[in-house]
């Protein structure tokens, strides 16, 4: 008799130890697919809490290599801050010339947007982020509102956007020094078939106006030098329309250096994130 009331009571024990156990995230759901491409794909990382703020981020492969599996540390780190983080893969140059990424990730969103509350998120607190090349798709979907268009969207839609060392303008410069530049000093500009009126109005500072999400622009002091430059632009400009736009100069970092800092606890990259996205997606009082 004394035995059994033991087992129960280690029994009891055991499981007020599991229930006062933190929850773990689930699995990361693998190669969803936001289209009909092999490479319309996306990898979806949730947290164990619900109601949870989604960042959609894509990663940055000159828009011509790679895949959002590149960024799965950054994943598992929003997961353990308890945000959700949708990686993006996307159709890549050759054979998919441009638009085919930006569309790619319109779709992508508006996948995110309409299937994240049946996994307990929030629809209303859907983040867009990227570093490079994925920076400047997330903030062209978020300026030029054509993408979402195709899928019912705007850009109102988009609760914030996070742009890690962001190519804002990609037109050539009269001196030489653009980040359109220095595409077309070798194949960065072979995604846009090397058509300057093209890379223009990809450029998503040609696409500001009223009513953008609110956006935070991260670059590296050691970055490519005309970022910060066009960072700063896109910023001014933004203000004229009454948007909101913060720029960050992070010291020492280059440009995979900023893309890194996501994923050390105590770096000013991911802190300046974490506090962004935690302004924006507060509770909105009326």
């Amino acid at each position: 008799m004394q035995l059994r009331s033991g087992v129960r009571h280690t029994m009891s024990l055991l499981l007020l130890s599991a229930a006062l156990l933190p929850a773990q995230p689930p699995p990361p759901e693998l190669d969803i697919h936001y289209g009909p491409e092999s490479n319309q794909t996306l990898d979806l990382y949730l947290p164990a809490n619900k109601a949870f703020t989604t960042v959609v981020y894509t990663y940055g492969g000159g828009w011509h290599s790679g895949s959002g599996k590149s960024s799965a540390p950054i994943a598992e780190e929003l997961v353990q801050l308890g945000y959700g983080c949708a990686l993006v893969s996307h159709r890549l140059f050759p054979p998919d010339a441009f638009p085919a990424p930006a569309e790619d990730l319109a779709a992508a969103f508006a996948w995110v947007k309409s299937n994240i509350a049946a996994r307990r998120g929030d629809p209303a607190r859907v983040i867009l982020a990227g570093h490079s090349s994925g920076a400047h798709l997330s903030l062209l979907i978020a300026t030029d509102p054509r993408y979402l268009l195709a899928h019912r969207l705007t850009p109102a839609d988009i609760r914030a956007v996070v742009g890690l060392s962001t190519p804002l303008d990609l037109s050539r410069h009269t001196d030489g020094h653009g980040y359109g530049d220095v595409l077309f000093s070798g194949h960065g500009a072979d995604p846009f078939r090397r058509d300057q009126a093209l890379m223009e109005d990809a450029s998503p500072i040609r696409h500001v106006s009223t009513g953008m999400p609110p956006t935070l622009l991260v670059v590296g002091g050691q970055d490519f030098p005309m970022l910060e430059g066009d960072a700063r632009a896109f910023a001014q400009k933004a203000d004229g329309f009454g948007d909101r736009v913060r720029v960050v100069v992070v010291p020492g970092k280059d440009h995979l250096g900023v893309a890194q800092g996501m994923i050390a606890a105590r770096d000013m990259v991911l802190l300046t994130v974490q506090q962004f996205i935690g302004e924006e997606t507060a509770e909105r009082v009326p």
